[in-house]
């Protein structure tokens, strides 16, 4: 999932625009620093990475990886400070810290001379009850994900879900959508994954997010770009939000900062 984001990052420095002329100038070609980061009440989810983009006139594919910045994170309800380190094995860095619900957090990054942060505060956790497989109408080896969870009354909520395979060896790629509480069945109190399809006896484990607006609108924008990438559209097709809107701030970064429980739930399709 991180590389697709990486590449998509990648794609929206250069194609910013649909009616925007563009006049390559390759001597001025500029890298730019994207951020992936996740800060959770589980050290197993949590993470940062830095990376920086390709030029205009190297291969879209594969990222370059910023290994020596200095990353942090301060809790500002506490003044505390908790360092990350750079991980070779999940290539981005890693602490051994949970995060509390209604603590303020600011990220903070050092990386090539570039200062870096975002400040969240940490949502609250929505239990997630239950996720079951359903078939589709048009093949019943072919599923979709419902999901009952228990969505705060009288407020409007957003949600990010992450569906990765069980096995960090599978083929399989990992998924990701983004829902808010106005798509949710009041009557069967589900939200139903229609986006993504799945294949019976495969597994699956599902992480919830519940973000902020903010975040929500960056992968919502992500997500469309994907899967016009994927029909063969232009990134941008369709999108009334324009360029996903970075939650880092920094001189020509893109990237997000979520501060969010999770809930995690393994699943087997069709079972």
């Amino acid at each position: 999932m991180k590389l697709k984001f990486f590449v998509l990052i990648s794609l929206f420095w250069l194609l910013n625009s649909c009616e925007k002329k563009i006049i390559l100038h390759p001597e001025n070609s500029e890298q730019k620093l994207s951020v992936e980061a996740i800060f959770s009440d589980s050290p197993f989810v949590s993470y940062v990475r830095v990376t920086k983009s390709k030029s205009i006139y190297q291969p879209i594919t594969g990222h370059e990886q910023i290994t020596d910045a200095d990353v942090k994170i301060i809790d500002l309800t506490t003044n505390d400070t908790i360092p990350f380190v750079y991980n070779d094995d999940s290539e981005n860095y890693k602490a051994a810290a949970a995060g509390l619900e209604g603590h303020q957090y600011r990220l903070d990054i050092m990386a090539q001379g570039h200062h870096l942060t975002s400040t969240k505060t940490m949502m609250t956790k929505v239990n997630l009850d239950r996720v079951i497989s359903v078939p589709t109408e048009e093949d019943p080896n072919v599923y979709y994900l419902k999901m009952q969870f228990n969505d705060p009354p009288e407020q409007q909520d957003y949600y990010l879900i992450i569906i990765q395979p069980i096995d960090p060896n599978s083929e399989l790629e990992p998924r990701f959508s983004v829902m808010s509480d106005m798509t949710y069945d009041c009557e069967e109190k589900t939200i139903s994954i229609t986006d993504e399809f799945f294949n019976k006896d495969e597994d699956w484990m599902v992480l919830f997010f519940h973000i902020d607006r903010e975040n929500f609108n960056y992968f919502k924008v992500i997500h469309r770009a994907m899967k016009n990438l994927m029909n063969g559209a232009h990134p941008f097709y369709g999108l009334s939000l324009g360029n996903p809107q970075s939650t880092i701030d920094g001189d020509q970064t893109l990237g997000y900062f979520i501060t969010s429980p999770v809930m995690i739930s393994p699943i087997r399709i069709g079972n």
